[in-house]
């Protein structure tokens, strides 16, 4: 039976995408609908989740038309190493898919210059947001950009946001799941929850960046509580593992990247994932939360590449080019299917449109869950 997830906290679930796009090119974006108002009451669920599940879905599907092409290089180049910064910790998803990238790049000599990657952590993304946005018109700086960072901006009301920067591209999807330790006294989800609700703020679950869509996530499964967990942010993922394995946290949220390597030595097991159908490789045989009765416990995040403000149409047209091609190569796809990824490729026009419209639908589910005032 599914279960409700309560009438003290607005169960939403923030779903991107329902299923696999691989290889495919995004084509124009049509205007995102009005969102509908927000009106806390007992029948949330029924007013107010269908209709945003139903209108993410719809976006998403309406952009992903049409085959790859790459973008023409419109003759710049970078005259430098390029620094690619990651405004998390060393070990998290955003590391992980950056060096890839960077690997990527360097085996297929696609730039003429090394790719550099800095881990600049701290202020839930805005270090590493606010470096790169202050490198105006440079188009050797560049970042990691995904759902995370931009919930982060809006939900702290960071300086930066989505329109101090420029998009490059977008590359796949992810999602997250919940893991606790090996020996975890917890045979399910179901016996997880009751745990928590017997002892309210007993148990803990680590997450990145406050704000974010690990503090999102966390909302909906705290929500059958009655609030009765705790969150605990740290700069990244890296950091959620030791928290974890050190038993400092009872539980973390993470994307399969980013705990595979604990799950292959047994030292951690995973509760259930927020995708819409099992994941493949080791994680094959681990349930979703819609299997366990939560169908609104669902989350899918883009991963993208952004730059500072001010990036020049050459500039952004061999960056865009250039994440074209990374995306057809074979390492990348290697590390996407490593690490669970869903292979999402659009180009930087049409990450624009997606993240504008990402963004306008996650004002609405932060402000409902109370992270926007």
């Amino acid at each position: 039976m599914d279960r409700p997830l309560g009438e003290g906290r607005h169960a939403v679930s923030p779903h991107c995408h329902s299923q696999s796009v691989t290889g495919r090119r995004a084509g124009t974006n049509p205007a995102v609908p009005p969102s509908p108002a927000v009106h806390p009451s007992r029948h949330f669920k029924e007013e107010i989740f269908v209709n945003l599940k139903t209108l993410a879905l719809a976006a998403f599907a309406a952009a992903i038309v049409g085959g790859p092409a790459l973008a023409q290089d419109g003759g710049w180049t970078p005259n430098r190493n390029v620094e690619l910064v990651v405004p998390y910790s060393a070990g998290g998803g955003s590391d992980l898919n950056a060096r890839a990238l960077a690997e990527a790049i360097r085996q297929n000599n696609l730039v003429s210059r090394n790719i550099v990657v800095l881990n600049r952590p701290g202020g839930s993304g805005a270090v590493g947001n606010t470096y790169v946005a202050s490198r105006v018109g440079d188009g050797t700086a560049m970042m990691t950009f995904n759902s995370g960072q931009m919930m982060s901006t809006l939900s702290n009301d960071a300086a930066v946001k989505l329109e101090n920067i420029t998009p490059l591209g977008t590359l796949a999807l992810d999602t997250l799941m919940l893991a606790v330790q090996a020996d975890a006294p917890y045979e399910d989800f179901d016996a997880f929850l009751e745990a928590g609700t017997a002892n309210p703020q007993s148990i803990t679950i680590g997450g990145a960046a406050r704000g974010g869509e690990d503090n999102l996530v966390f909302a909906i499964l705290d929500t059958p509580t009655g609030n009765a967990l705790q969150y605990v942010p740290f700069d990244g993922a890296g950091d959620i593992v030791s928290a974890l394995l050190g038993g400092h946290v009872t539980a973390g949220i993470f994307n399969p990247g980013e705990i595979s390597a604990q799950l292959e030595a047994g030292s951690v097991r995973i509760l259930g994932t927020f995708s819409t159908e099992r994941l493949g490789g080791i994680f094959a045989d681990i349930p979703t939360f819609t299997e366990q009765g939560y169908p609104d416990a669902v989350f899918e995040m883009f991963r993208g590449y952004a730059g500072p403000p001010g990036m020049t149409d050459e500039m952004i047209a061999y960056w865009d080019n250039v994440l074209g091609q990374v995306a057809e190569t074979a390492e990348w796809q290697a590390d996407v299917e490593a690490n669970s990824l869903i292979p999402t490729y659009m180009n930087a026009a049409d990450s624009k449109a997606f993240w504008e419209q990402e963004e306008e639908r996650y004002i609405v589910l932060l402000t409902d869950l109370g992270f926007i005032n």
